[in-house]
């Protein structure tokens, strides 16, 4: 008997010491659905809550993914809403279990709700895109909006390098953002070809692909040079300076400037090497402004290039003509200069070109400032910073160890040049306004800078479609 009550005794204890033990465990906050809001968004929800309880330290849910994860997301009082992400089809009455946490992680009780979910933009991407040509390549345009994550792959068909089989290559991945962007490819010679079969997919921060879709018969547009002997650049303000060559102008100063040497098929100087004369300057035969020729605030001044017969262009290249071991020509001087930088500073490291879109011909004896600005429609824009390194610069040549002091030197040189891409434009232009809009600094002596804002290049190259 004593045993027996010792025993009783005993397990009212632990009953006590259990249901204490509970007690503390317990967590009563009371929890209800109007302390919780789901608004559908574009691959899941945002769940928005409301915390009154000073006993609540954390919001817990859970939830399955569209690929059956299980999902586990905490929210405190730092923020009041919480992403429910991992979807990427529109979905309905997705269950979800919403509970609180306090300061001890100890549970509330759970609620069983659901939300609904909009299409993600990894799916719906594809409602918006487009693929079309581009030059010796394809582009793609797309437009996203709202809750953006995730990536995208673009794929074409194409020769593998290593097999040299037909094979699917991979171009490009891309994080998506929200806006409006273009993606243009200009593929290698090797891979050029009249029709593009292209692929796309997107994938979730996991890698795990959303969706797939093939695009055959891209059409290629195939560039080639126009000939440019008929070119003329059209001077509204100006701002040429037209010399003829001078033998006798003195050592440094041999002249030799004009519009017309743009145009000649001289890409590199090989045309002043021929007039080597020991201890003279050899003559340039370029293209050099007078001053204040960049356009800047307050100095809207610009050439514009006549190319004679309309034509869908798709670049357009400014050439640098190379120094060589002779005299300084110091008309490319500033004030208090060495003159061996003077050239190089005043090469353009930012141009933008526009189109002439009027239906009337361009006109550059017209008063410039009377002309609307809907004429001129922006095509191709570079720019780079005017102190960036030498070795960043677009006439930089890593294999030039001296300058050329023959035409043999200067034949074994490539051509240098700041290539102008254009946007694709499938219409026909023929005028084109060029802004000048900035040039190098000197890296060495700031004295070199072009103070005056002179601007120089060798030759001007347009491409455009092949007929």
């Amino acid at each position: 008997m004593k045993k027996l009550i010792f025993f009783l005794n005993l397990m009212a204890i632990l009953c006590l010491w259990s249901c204490s033990d509970n007690e503390q465990l317990k967590f009563d906050t009371t929890i209800s659905d109007n302390m919780f809001t789901f608004t559908a968004v574009e691959g899941g929800a945002k769940l928005t809550y409301k915390l009154s309880d000073p006993r609540i330290s954390k919001v817990k849910i859970t939830y399955k993914d569209e690929f059956g994860d299980l999902i586990y997301k905490v929210g405190d009082y730092s923020v009041n809403t919480i992403l429910l992400n991992g979807f990427n089809n529109a979905k309905n009455s997705v269950p979800v279990r919403v509970s609180f946490l306090d300061s001890k992680d100890n549970e509330s009780e759970v609620r069983d709700m659901s939300f609904s979910t909009l299409a993600s933009n990894l799916y719906t991407f594809f409602d918006n895109v487009k693929v079309g040509s581009y030059w010796d390549g394809f582009q793609l345009t797309y437009e996203l909006k709202g809750q953006v994550n995730g990536s995208a792959t673009v794929y074409f068909v194409g020769e593998n390098p290593n097999t040299h089989a037909r094979d699917t290559l991979t171009l490009e991945n891309f994080q998506l953002e929200a806006g409006k962007f273009t993606k243009a490819y200009s593929l290698d010679e090797s891979q050029r070809q009249s029709n593009y079969t292209v692929v796309v997919t997107t994938e979730d921060s996991k890698q795990r692909i959303a969706r797939k879709q093939t695009w055959a018969g891209i059409v290629g547009m195939e560039r080639v040079q126009l000939p440019n002997a008929n070119f003329e650049l059209l001077d509204p303000f100006k701002l040429s300076r037209e010399e003829a060559y001078n033998p006798n102008g003195g050592s440094y100063n041999p002249g030799a400037f004009g519009k017309q040497y743009l145009f000649d098929g001289d890409v590199k100087g090989t045309l002043g090497v021929l007039y080597y004369r020991p201890g003279y300057a050899t003559p340039p035969f370029t293209f050099l402004t007078k001053e204040n020729a960049l356009h800047k605030d307050g100095n809207d001044k610009y050439f514009v290039l006549d190319i004679k017969k309309p034509a869908m262009l798709g670049e357009m290249r400014f050439y640098f003509r190379y120094g060589d071991g002779f005299a300084v020509n110091k008309d490319f001087d500033e004030a208090g200069g060495s003159g061996n930088g003077g050239y190089y500073t005043k090469l353009p490291c930012s141009v933008t070109i526009y189109a002439w879109v009027a239906s009337e011909s361009y006109n550059p004896n017209a008063d410039q400032s009377t002309i609307p600005s809907v004429n001129w429609k922006q095509i191709g824009k570079v720019s780079q910073d005017p102190s960036s390194a030498k070795t960043e610069r677009w006439y930089y040549n890593a294999n030039l160890k001296s300058n050329p002091k023959t035409k043999a030197d200067l034949d074994a040189l490539k051509p240098l040049y700041l290539s102008v891409p254009f946007d694709f434009d499938e219409n026909e232009y023929r005028y084109y306004k060029i802004e000048f809009d900035g040039t190098y600094n000197d890296l060495i002596l700031p004295a070199n800078n072009n103070g005056k804002d002179r601007v120089t290049c060798h030759e001007i190259e347009v491409y455009a479609k092949k007929q």
